[in-house]
């Protein structure tokens, strides 16, 4: 609730916002006027609300209209932008839109007017709800008038691409001008998390939608009509990106799609969306990269009609790139539900908040190489991208951040429909794309050369049996594999049994996988690789499973395990399985034992419940608790050597955590 929303809009709303905008801008050097009076709004063919000096324009455009009724409102915001730049071209102009709520209709309308004019220094629209307005003038009038001069105001304008919705600009607002404020801070991270929770269901619920009309319609046969779903899903997502970059305009968009097929000369075949896709297909980089092949073709009877009615337009609410809504992970998620293997397997679809906790306790490098053997649509990458990315500084950090992105992110994952959904997905967050393998991540030290080059593991592997009688392992693999149980036949040592969890060979590769010593100036118990892996805890904790608690013991030095609710993943898998994290160092000595102690935590919720409703998120207090808990484990070394009892006299207590 906002000091606007119950207003009156002919003598209240604009008069009220003209008077805190005076209250934000004036000392700054502005004029503002309203151009109604006390008992009436500005009339029509005037902006409602003007901010000058001697070289800023400013119109303030104010409305409550909502939803699909805003746009009405676009023609008369451009048209008195316009006005605004010829009675002022000495000025660099802008427009504020303040509004209840910017509907997605007018945010698409808005970049893509901002875009068009991206080679001009001004003439672009900025959509502010209530919510942000209030915040952004209060702060203002608050602060002392040399904080937030106008050209800080005014380099908001140039972040237009990032002008997606209202919580992404209230982000902006808190990157930019306030990224201090811990409160605001708490806001955007709460309302990203309730917009997201609640858009994620929606996504889903319209791709199983498609899907199943991509079947009903006989396009696509059951198999297909997933791949369909990836193809289609990545062009919108594609032309996003685009559009965002200002490298052409977003044709998967109901107005612009039209424009298209026009320009096609498709009115009468409706081929327009089989030709969108070839063109995107065939740029040279995902040639290069094979991304796409001659194989990868839109179904025959899939036509613009209803491509246009059941695919674009449908999807259009949706804004994917630069946004935590992962439309491809959203499609692995339709994938993963469709598929009996994923149940059997558990090739689940892991949460974000999940992943991005993981990613923090990392505390990756900017100089680590990254793997996740069995990385689904790229999550972890992704996340681990990011923040390694967010690290880079200095003088050739432009470079640096490059080399992130191309040379330091690998992943596989053996089903070839997945793998390249990780592909589309690294290549939309700005990677290159050619370090995803459609291979078994088992083999990697075979089939890529992996072996002991790599600094940081984070994955979900399946949670369920994994057979490892497959044609495809030989005896070096078994020789490899320590944690496959063997019994003695004849005087002489055989491989016994077919199957066991996933997670526990994914374990043992990983100790193949990552480098012996990772950072050599850490104190013994830190050098190796990291492996940071969700495991099934029946291999933690069953006695079937002995042999391979014995490998973690004797291979790594453990830093933390944290159990996770059993709802974690029922959102996608329909099951609940009990995991946790597993958080390891790799031993540079085989015969060292562990004198550190462990982390243990349980977080019982984490952000999500199985009804996709927003909870409480357990994991951040963890986090918080776990670095506590190595900054008294690191005072605790005398030189080289971990004192026990000075950890214990340090003062760190377990016990329950509030995250209510």
């Amino acid at each position: 609730m906002t000091k606007y929303d119950n207003l009156n809009t002919r003598t209240e709303l604009e008069q009220t916002i003209a008077r805190d905008l005076d209250a934000a801008l004036s000392k700054r050097g502005f004029h503002v006027r309203h151009n109604g009076d006390a008992s009436h709004p500005a009339p029509h063919g005037l902006a409602d609300i003007e901010a000058w000096n001697n070289k800023h324009h400013f119109i303030i455009e104010v409305t409550k209209t909502t939803k699909s009724s805003a746009d009405r409102e676009f023609p008369s915001i451009s048209d008195h932008l316009e006005k605004s730049k010829q009675d002022n071209p000495k000025q660099l102009c802008f427009a504020m839109y303040v509004s209840p709520e910017t509907h997605y209709r007018m945010s698409n309308a808005i970049r893509d007017y901002n875009i068009v004019r991206e080679s001009e220094p001004d003439q672009k629209i900025l959509p502010l709800n209530f919510s942000n307005f209030e915040l952004l003038t209060t702060k203002l009038r608050d602060a002392h008038k040399d904080l937030f001069p106008p050209k800080q105001l005014v380099e908001l304008f140039s972040k237009y691409s990032n002008f997606i919705d209202d919580e992404r600009i209230l982000k902006l607002l808190y990157e930019e001008l306030f990224p201090t404020d811990n409160k605001i801070k708490e806001d955007v991270e709460a309302k990203e998390q309730a917009k997201w929770a609640k858009i994620e269901k929606e996504v889903n619920d319209d791709l199983v939608r498609i899907e199943n009309k991509l079947r009903e319609h006989g396009i696509a046969l059951a198999g297909d009509a997933i791949r369909q779903l990836i193809y289609l899903v990545f062009m919108k997502l594609y032309e996003e990106k685009k559009n965002a970059e200002g490298k052409g305009r977003n044709y998967f968009q109901p107005k612009t799609f039209v424009e298209f097929q026009e320009a096609q000369g498709e009115k009468e075949r409706k081929r327009a969306i089989h030709k969108l896709f070839d063109q995107i297909k065939n740029q040279k980089e995902f040639q290069e990269t094979a991304l796409f092949t001659e194989h990868d073709l839109l179904a025959e009877k899939l036509d613009d009609d209803f491509a246009l009615q059941e695919i674009i337009e449908p999807l259009d609410k949706y804004a994917f790139y630069k946004t935590k809504v992962d439309g491809l992970g959203a499609v692995y998620e339709v994938l993963a539900l469709r598929s009996s293997k994923d149940v059997k397997v558990g090739q689940f679809f892991t949460p974000i908040r999940v992943v991005n906790f993981m990613v923090s306790l990392a505390e990756l490098d900017t100089s680590d190489v990254i793997l996740d053997p069995a990385c689904g649509t790229g999550r972890f990458l992704i996340w681990a991208m990011e923040d390694m990315v967010s690290k880079v500084s200095g003088k050739e950090a432009d470079k640096k951040k490059e080399e992130v992105r191309k040379k330091q992110l690998f992943g596989s994952d053996n089903d070839s429909n997945v793998a390249k959904l990780a592909k589309m997905n690294m290549y939309i967050h700005g990677d290159g794309k050619g370090n995803i393998f459609d291979d078994d991540g088992l083999l990697l030290y075979k089939t890529r050369a992996m072996e002991k080059s790599v600094d940081a593991i984070l994955t979900n592997p399946p949670l369920g049996e994994f057979n490892y009688r497959r044609r495809d392992y030989d005896e070096e693999f078994y020789r490899k594999y320590e944690v496959i149980p063997r019994k003695i036949i004849k005087g002489k040592e055989v491989v016994a049994g077919n199957s066991m969890k996933g997670g526990a060979l994914f374990l043992s590769a990983a100790y193949h996988y990552l480098r012996d010593v990772r950072d050599a100036s850490a104190k013994p118990e830190w050098r190796g690789g990291k492996l940071l892996i969700i495991l099934d805890e029946g291999i933690l904790n069953l006695q079937e499973y002995a042999l391979v608690q014995d490998f973690i013991r004797k291979h790594f030095y453990i830093k933390a395990v944290i159990s996770l609710t059993r709802d974690t993943f029922t959102p996608v898998s329909k099951t609940q399985t009990k995991t946790s994290i597993l958080y390891a160092i790799k031993k540079d000595d085989l015969t060292a034992k562990q004198v550190e102690p462990i982390f243990y935590g349980h977080a019982e919720r984490v952000g999500m419940d199985n009804r996709r409703r927003v909870i409480p998120n357990d994991l951040e207090p963890l986090l918080r608790r776990y670095f506590e808990f190595k900054k008294h484990v690191m005072e605790a070394y005398d030189g080289l050597q971990f004192n026990m009892e000075k950890f214990e006299a340090s003062g760190f207590k377990g016990g329950a955590i509030d995250a209510s």
